[in-house]
């Protein structure tokens, strides 16, 4: 009797568990249904996409002593952001967005080094996911 008990628990928990993760993974996809997976896309190089920036969206400092341009995923931005941890820390998130859509990162740091401005664009729909500025 003890071992039919044991059973049926670990049928009626495993049942459950697979339930949740096979919600999960529906839920995962209609959440980044507005922001899904870009990686198998190509998309214009991190200086030709600054070039092409408005200028009152994002503009580096003259003299800076640190310009940073990357175009990494999503799920990589804070990486790029801690490289210029040293002036201030900066991080940036999003719900919505699939780790692995494709994104230009942005980071100027003034000559003195006092001021540091970041930004962070979508490389798909070019429109801004972040940006902060610190006086």
């Amino acid at each position: 009797m003890k071992k039919i008990t044991i059973l049926f628990f670990l049928v009626t928990f495993l049942s459950l568990n697979t339930q949740f993760a096979s919600a999960e993974s529906i839920n995962d996809k209609e959440f980044w249904s507005k922001y899904p997976d870009n990686s198998a896309n190509n998309f214009q190089d991190v200086n030709s996409f600054y070039d092409s920036l408005d200028k009152n969206e994002y503009v580096e400092f003259e003299n800076a002593k640190l310009n940073i341009r990357e175009k990494t995923y999503f799920k990589d931005i804070n990486k790029v952001l801690s490289k210029s941890d040293e002036y201030g820390e900066s991080r940036s998130g999003g719900k919505g967005y699939h780790p692995e859509r494709q994104v230009y990162v942005f980071v100027t740091v003034s000559e003195d080094g006092k001021e540091m401005i970041t930004a962070v664009f979508d490389a798909e729909t070019k429109k801004p996911i972040s940006g902060s500025s610190t006086p």
